[in-house]
């Protein structure tokens, strides 16, 4: 009799603590794996404005350099012999100078490193056409002039980016251009020391990206060369989240993110600097912490079964007192695990199943207020760009009938900004949601995207759906057009629509709504305040 009852109050003491166990496990282990993939983005993202600090400093040194070297008397006075002599001491003292060199006023070289191009007219080269009246600084570039005079080991194309500045004399007259070629290989000696000085050369990558053209100036191979999509730099640019997963090429990548914005005096030239990781590799640690977790779990289940065994002549009773109220709690209709007296451990057990049960319960309660927040518009408290996409596969895609997705933003929202400040600007949003959120009827949905666009998606029931989507139009222009109430003063807004039916544009609902976003330009170019369906 005594080991049938030990036998099921062991049996009782494993189950709820397996219970327990998997309850509080997965929350804990959900947490902790958000603030570890924080962690990881974090990263990424310092690694990635390390390397932006880094090419700022180091192209805001060399400008400084050229300004000051092409300020000397030599220069003004264009002593030839000396500035030779200056020439070949300044790419000695930094060989990241490719190439320096002196024009005439007509862009003839007259003084030039290892004499390369010497006699050669770059009149019609930007290192002096931009250079005749200002410094300038030009992007990244192949060589063409130099690309067979210089040394070039690797055989890869060179790639330079161009320092030049006038030269005046003491009288303020133009005679000539101090020009420099920098080779691109300073950035490639950066990203490399910048990994092994991070321990991040595993699978790590660096691109740096043209703001000009969106090129690949530095990366992988088979990436240098190839533009990124303006859509994947935009969201890039505009992410909040340190962990920014975006997928390249069919593989996800955790991603950070930095713009070169310059440093003193020199203004950068905006280049887009990425760190990514493959995200299996990334969160390597969390799939690590989450089976080290499961394991201790199991073990901690396995030894307090063990426990149970030895003392449950002891605890048999209590354990079934605890048993009851963690079924009650399971069922919703008891809040408060009990504490058991008489035994001490038993006592122990019961307050810290009852600080365990208050716990989970307010992790549950601020889960549930996080996700509420991850799809809201903290602004307008609409619906944003999450929920929006959630809307359209849940219930859009693969959706027998047809829906009209209307893009709309707002005419004259600028202006308003600019006049009255951006706490005006936040009101106008405010009341066009409030007005949009109660336009809306059943199966309608709005959202807001970001700025002053928006999203509103209709069932389009009747057989003509031009009619009902024009018509809704119309009413939303006519309903946002109306005047609004500010602190002290009356503005109003116009507003402008672009539309397109799934799945007759497009059987896919998010590409819809990027012809819709098509439409609403066309509706921009008509003269705004109009509404426009989307034609192929």
């Amino acid at each position: 009799m005594s080991l049938h009852l030990r036998t099921i109050v062991t049996g009782l003491f494993a189950i709820m603590l397996t219970i327990l166990t998997i309850l509080l496990g997965t929350i804990f282990t959900k947490q902790a794996g958000e603030e570890v993939r924080t962690e990881v983005g974090e990263s990424l993202t310092g690694h990635a404005v390390q390397m932006e600090d880094k090419l700022s400093l180091f192209m805001s040194n060399r400008y400084q350099e050229v300004q000051l070297v092409s300020g000397l008397r030599s220069f003004k006075e264009q002593n030839i012999v000396r500035e030779k002599q200056l020439i070949d001491e300044l790419k000695a003292k930094f060989p990241s100078f490719s190439w320096i060199g002196i024009t005439d006023a007509e862009g003839t070289v007259i003084a030039a490193s290892d004499d390369i191009l010497l006699g050669e007219s770059i009149a019609e080269r930007p290192v002096f056409l931009e250079a005749t009246k200002e410094p300038f600084i030009g992007d990244v570039h192949d060589a063409i002039l130099l690309s067979k005079l210089l040394p070039n080991p690797s055989g890869e194309p060179l790639q330079f980016v161009d320092i030049s500045v006038p030269i005046k004399d003491e009288n303020g007259k133009f005679i000539g251009v101090f020009a420099t070629h920098l080779s691109w290989e300073w950035a490639k000696e950066m990203e490399q020391n910048l990994l092994k000085a991070t321990n991040s050369e595993d699978e790590t990558e660096v691109l740096i990206v043209s703001n000009r053209d969106r090129t690949v100036l530095l990366g992988p191979e088979g990436l240098v060369g190839q533009q990124i999509e303006k859509d994947l730099l935009d969201q890039l640019a505009s992410s909040t989240e340190p962990n920014e997963v975006v997928e390249w090429n069919n593989k996800r990548y955790v991603t950070g993110y930095a713009m070169e914005d310059g440093y003193g005096d020199y203004e950068g030239l905006g280049w887009h600097v990425i760190v990514r990781q493959p995200e299996e590799i990334a969160y390597n640690g969390v799939n690590n912490l989450e089976r080290f977790m499961w394991i201790i779990s199991i073990i901690s289940i396995l030894a307090f079964a063990l426990i149970g065994w030895a003392i449950a002549d002891q605890i048999a009773k209590p354990l079934r007192t605890i048993t009851v109220a963690a079924k009650e709690i399971g069922q919703g209709s008891q809040r408060e695990m009990p504490v058991v007296h008489g035994i001490r451990d038993v006592e122990d057990l019961s307050l810290s199943i009852r600080n365990m049960v208050q716990t989970i319960t307010t992790t549950q309660s601020l889960l549930i207020q996080m996700e509420s927040l991850a799809h809201h518009d903290t602004l307008t408290s609409l619906p944003n760009r999450i929920a929006l996409y959630e809307k359209m596969e849940e219930t859009i895609a693969g959706s027998k009938e047809p829906w009209i997705i209307l893009f709309m933003d707002l005419d004259g929202f600028k202006a308003i900004n600019d006049l009255y400040g951006h706490n005006a600007g936040d009101q106008v949003l405010i009341t066009v949601a409030n007005r949009l959120k109660h336009f809306a009827k059943e199966n309608q949905f709005v959202s807001r995207l970001g700025g002053d666009e928006f999203v509103f998606l209709m069932n389009a029931e009747s057989e003509d759906i031009q009619a009902k989507g024009q018509a809704c139009m119309d009413e939303i222009i006519a309903l946002i057009q109306k005047p609004i109430s500010l602190k002290d003063h009356t503005v109003t807004v116009g507003c402008s629509i672009g539309a397109a039916v799934y799945p007759t544009d497009s059987d896919h609902p998010i590409e819809a709504m990027h012809l819709a976003d098509e439409a609403l330009y066309a509706s921009k170019e008509k003269g705004k305040g109009i509404g426009t369906f989307y034609r192929k």
